[in-house]
């Protein structure tokens, strides 16, 4: 930014600072804000104030769904303020095979969504096709990249120990090995025997017992989650994805986890991973076939020296274009585009005490209907296995 442009202040209201807010948004202003160019408050929703509303010129709304949030929304939108949609799921459209399919397809929550991208001046996204959607009547649209978050730097290593394999991925990810990577794996297992190692952390297939596979528990922490991911040392990352509309839509997310942990990765050759056209040295793509698959984890395995540089090229691209500073830049490049005032207005009341009351009840409600309160609680107290 320019000096003698105004300093915005950004405030950002979450419910939880999952990945998706953390990398699409709030780890790049973080970035600004530590250089001076914005003032930067991110503030759980339970927590908001009527100082924080009056307080910001730009509000990002982190994937926002609630009836609650919709009523902050209204007011921000009647005060003139500026909105921008954080979206980097189709949630309005969730395949009815994905467990969060029973929540954001409920008729209000879709309502709360669609108001709230009508009320927004644009929408931020690390998905074009998501942007060409719902960036439409009058709303920009904001590419943002999901950045390496705390890379570790490149170390090569032994090519005499068994080449280890893995997939990190959430629980919801499981249909996609089964599908797409069992016949393949289970023909390395027996070709390759003890030269190699397969690990899995989150989703655990039923055939990891066949391949001797170590497995590791997800976690909801996504630094516990990357650092994990980091010390576990995989020379080979895997990434199916089926092809799908809804898949089509995510980030390759998958491939910059891998490259900050210095992992060589082999992606399905669907969208979005074919959109990796520009770090061709440091990923294999292939079809959603048995063979296709074993002939790339051969590869791979039986090249150590390409596996070697395709891992110390992914290291760079996390530590270079993928780095969280590369990603702050065009979020910068963001603010400028965006207008210094959009209409003069008044923050209208909004008893903030009581729509919080409102909305925890409301929440209560529809855990207790669709059973995540059973399996929080069934978690916690360690009941149920790995779920």
């Amino acid at each position: 930014m320019q000096e003698t442009e105004i300093k915005r202040n950004v405030l950002l209201i979450y419910r939880v600072m999952i990945p998706s807010i953390r990398l699409c948004g709030h780890s790049q202003m973080e970035v600004l804000a530590e250089e001076g160019l914005i003032a930067y408050r991110a503030v759980p929703e339970t927590k908001i104030t009527k100082k924080d509303l009056e307080w910001a010129d730009i509000v990002l709304l982190g994937r926002t769904d609630s009836w609650y949030e919709s009523r902050l929304a209204d007011a921000l939108f009647k005060g003139g303020k500026k909105i921008l949609y954080i979206l980097d799921d189709d949630l309005l459209n969730i395949p009815p095979e994905i467990s969060s399919a029973s929540y954001y397809g409920r008729k209000d929550i879709q309502m709360y969504i669609r108001g709230m991208i009508g009320m927004s001046d644009g929408i931020l996204s690390p998905s074009p096709i998501l942007l060409d959607k719902y960036a439409t009547d009058g709303r920009k649209g904001f590419l943002i990249e999901e950045p390496a978050i705390d890379p570790v730097p490149y170390t090569p290593h032994d090519p005499d120990a068994p080449v280890k394999i893995g997939f990190a991925g959430s629980v919801d990810r499981t249909e996609d090995l089964e599908t797409i990577l069992r016949g393949a794996l289970l023909r390395i297992k027996r070709e390759y025997g003890d030269r190699v190692a397969f690990e899995f952390f989150g989703a655990i297939p039923s055939f990891a017992e066949e391949l001797q596979a170590t497995c590791y528990e997800y976690t909801d922490s996504y630094d516990e989650y990357r650092g994990v991911l980091n010390l576990l040392e995989w020379d080979i990352g895997l990434a199916p994805m089926p092809q799908t509309a809804f898949h089509a839509c995510k980030h390759y997310n998958k491939f910059v986890e891998y490259a900050a942990a210095g992992i060589a990765g082999i992606f399905s050759d669907v969208s979005p991973y074919s959109r990796l056209t520009d770090y061709q040295d440091c990923v294999i793509l292939c079809e959603n076939s048995e063979q296709s698959w074993f002939e790339a984890i051969s590869l791979l395995i039986d090249n150590p020296e390409g596996r070697e540089m395709m891992r110390e090229n992914a290291s760079r691209a996390a530590a270079g274009p993928l780095s969280v500073r590369e990603a702050a830049n065009a979020v910068e490049q963001m603010l400028r585009e965006l207008p210094s005032k959009k209409v003069e207005g008044t923050l209208v009341k909004i008893p903030l005490f009581y729509c919080k009351a409102v909305n925890l009840w409301k929440r209560f409600v529809i855990s207790v209907k669709s059973g995540s309160l059973k399996r929080k609680i069934m978690k916690l107290l360690h009941i149920g296995g790995k779920g």
